[in-house]
């Protein structure tokens, strides 16, 4: 056992310094907005336990989280899928960000260090196989397809790294405010843990109840809700063990905080949109979701 934690030491300090994770160290948002008051309720057993009222949670609620819905080779494949993607297996694919803190460090890091320093994956079911079945995977589209009351469509596919020691803060927000989608369509994102997520690397934040209406959102450290318009009683914690899955309607009211830890969190985030569902401009979205034009303040 020591052997093996000195194994993951190595592969996660490489050849930084303790001085310079520190630096990279940074807390930019009140420390009480992630300050969680309740658990998340949940199903065992994978998709095939939804039931008619773990649908009806859903509406109600605007979340459901659903234990064992990939099994362990499953999250073994795509871990290995997000290192090839990571390493340049495909030399076409363009769709890794790593944490903007490291950006200027890009050109000098190693590919050990690239894979701890990347942040953020998208756009890549069409590049791999095995994320692809993922993605498209029967019984998850069956559990949408209720949701929706509509065939599910692909809308978005990312991987979500949150390094450990220094993995950056999410804010609260809304994801229907980043799709040109109109009020009233259900888009999903369904949210499968790779890692073991917890409150201390990052696990993620809810707020449920609140995928009734949009929110306006203000361009702070990121595309977000005011700070001061989270409800901190309502904040619910969603920890999960690799293969659990989270369920949430695209107004749901959402955050992840920075990661400080010695262990990464990492998570496949996909999301679906109803096969009925029209656009809007970009501009109808930010006349929803924007602050330009109002007298909202943040």
């Amino acid at each position: 056992m020591e052997e093996r934690e000195s194994a993951k030491e190595e592969v996660y300090n490489m050849n930084w310094d303790k001085g310079f994770i520190q630096s990279l160290k940074e807390v930019a948002y009140p420390p009480e907005l992630y300050h969680y008051n309740k658990i998340s309720k949940s199903i065992e057993g994978g998709f095939g336990n939804v039931t008619d009222t773990d649908l009806q949670f859903f509406h109600d609620h605007g979340y459901l989280v659903v234990h064992d819905a990939f099994d362990q080779s499953d999250i073994e494949l795509a871990q290995q899928s997000i290192y090839d993607l990571i390493d340049g297996k495909y030399p076409d694919f363009k769709g890794v960000q790593i944490e903007p803190k490291l950006h200027k460090y890009l050109a000098e890091l190693s590919g050990l260090e690239k894979r701890k320093a990347t942040r953020k994956i998208h756009g890549f079911v069409d590049c791999d196989s095995h994320l692809n079945s993922m993605f498209y995977n029967q019984d998850l589209l069956q559990v949408l397809a209720r949701f929706m009351d509509d065939e599910p469509l692909h809308l978005q596919d990312m991987a979500l790294l949150k390094p450990s020691d220094f993995g950056s803060e999410k804010p609260w927000h809304q994801d229907c405010a980043y799709f040109n989608y109109p009020l009233g369509t259900t888009v999903i994102g369904v949210w499968i843990a790779l890692d073991q997520a917890t409150p201390e690397n990052g696990c993620m934040h809810i707020a449920p109840g609140s995928h009734k209406e949009p929110m306006i959102h203000f361009k702070r450290r990121d595309w977000q809700i005011c700070d001061t318009d989270v409800s901190g009683e309502n904040d619910t914690l969603v920890p999960l063990e690799p293969g659990g899955c989270l369920f949430f309607h695209g107004l749901m009211h959402h955050g992840t905080p920075a990661n400080f830890s010695r262990s990464q969190r990492r998570a496949l985030q996909f999301h679906y949109r109803p096969a009925c569902a029209d656009t809007i401009t970009t501009e109808a979205r930010l006349e929803i979701f924007g602050s330009e034009g109002t007298n909202a303040e943040c």
